[in-house]
């Protein structure tokens, strides 16, 4: 990974305590992301998983896994096509806002721009 964009997770991390890590290989991109639960009392640093990939050829569309070390569920979405690595890495921290906006306000997995 370009150390421009190791720079910019890590500001992204550090902003919004947001863990995320993004992985460059020959045929697709990925960014793993883990957003922290809200707060219970007696529970300590839980998260939400949720991974974007998407092909360097996939014409915007983004398979995106809702806690994917946990469960097999994934759904598909159609974003603006990114014409590099680094504009899918914005793209996909631009999307964990929406999830961490949504798990914020209490939803179980967040949903972001997917809810009605």
């Amino acid at each position: 990974m370009a150390d421009p964009i190791k720079d910019v997770l890590k500001k992204f991390e550090e902003k919004y305590e947001v863990y995320v890590d993004a992985e460059d290989t020959k045929k697709y991109w990925v960014v793993t992301a883990r957003i922290p639960k809200p707060k219970e009392k007696g529970v300590h640093n839980l998260h939400n998983g949720i991974r974007y990939v998407t092909a360097m050829n996939g014409d915007g569309n983004v398979l995106v896994m809702n806690g994917p070390e946990l469960t097999g569920k994934f759904f598909m979405e159609t974003w603006k096509k990114p014409q590099s690595f680094y504009e899918f890495v914005d793209l996909s921290l631009k999307r964990i806002l929406e999830e961490k906006e949504s798990v914020d306000q209490g939803s179980v997995e967040g949903c972001g721009s997917g809810c009605g």
